[in-house]
């Protein structure tokens, strides 16, 4: 009996050990629909990698540059009225026609017409006075350059209109040419409807 038992696990341990050295394959045996097993698993994706898509960036890209060009009316250039209503300056000069000191509301077409040519500083650019005021101010002759007229800012309240006016002079050691000067500022403001104004008047000495 002990002879017969040997003979049949040798042949038995011969197929186990060539059987080792194989690469297993394992597949459905019926067609039931079962998967088939992996051999290895499918390694899990790591905290930064999305399953099945592509990372991309989602940051949106910075818009061009818009272009600072003015687009408004010709003649008009709008700068910071200090808080006050949107003043856009048709010009300020130093040499005009306007030998005295004048500070203007003006509201239609004909008097603006007469002040433009007594201006005398080119071709009038048109206002609509549906909307619109034009607001002058004129420092009166000066014996040298150097000396400056503006409007600072303007205000409405209550259908008052105020307007701040700045006049500047030259300080005692700047160079200046001794030319006469008669400087005027001229600006517009959203204002048709105002119906009183007044002028506050500020003094300033440049440096130089």
């Amino acid at each position: 009996m002990t002879p017969r038992r040997y003979g049949i696990l040798l042949p038995l341990a011969a197929l186990v050990a060539c059987a080792g050295g194989r690469t297993m394959r394992v597949a459905p045996d019926d067609g039931s629909g079962d998967a088939p097993v992996a051999l290895s698993p499918t390694p899990e994706p790591g905290p930064d990698e999305v399953p099945g898509d592509t990372l991309t960036n989602t940051t949106s890209p910075e818009p061009d540059s818009l272009s600072t060009e003015a687009t408004g009316e010709k003649g008009y250039a709008t700068y910071d009225s200090g808080g006050g209503l949107e003043l856009r300056r048709i010009g300020q000069w130093t040499r005009t026609g306007v030998g005295e000191s004048r500070r203007l509301i003006i509201r239609d077409a004909n008097a603006w017409a007469a002040f433009w040519s007594e201006l005398g500083v080119g071709a009038r650019p048109a206002v609509d006075f549906t909307r619109d005021v034009v607001v002058a101010v004129a420092a009166g002759q000066r014996p040298t350059g150097g000396y400056e007229i503006a409007v600072d800012r303007v205000r409405q309240v209550n259908g008052e209109l105020t307007v701040e006016v700045v006049e500047t002079t030259p300080g005692p050691n700047c160079m200046t040419t001794t030319s006469l000067t008669q400087p005027v500022d001229v600006v517009v403001v959203p204002a048709p409807t105002a119906r009183s104004w007044s002028f506050v008047e500020r003094k300033e000495v440049r440096g130089c």
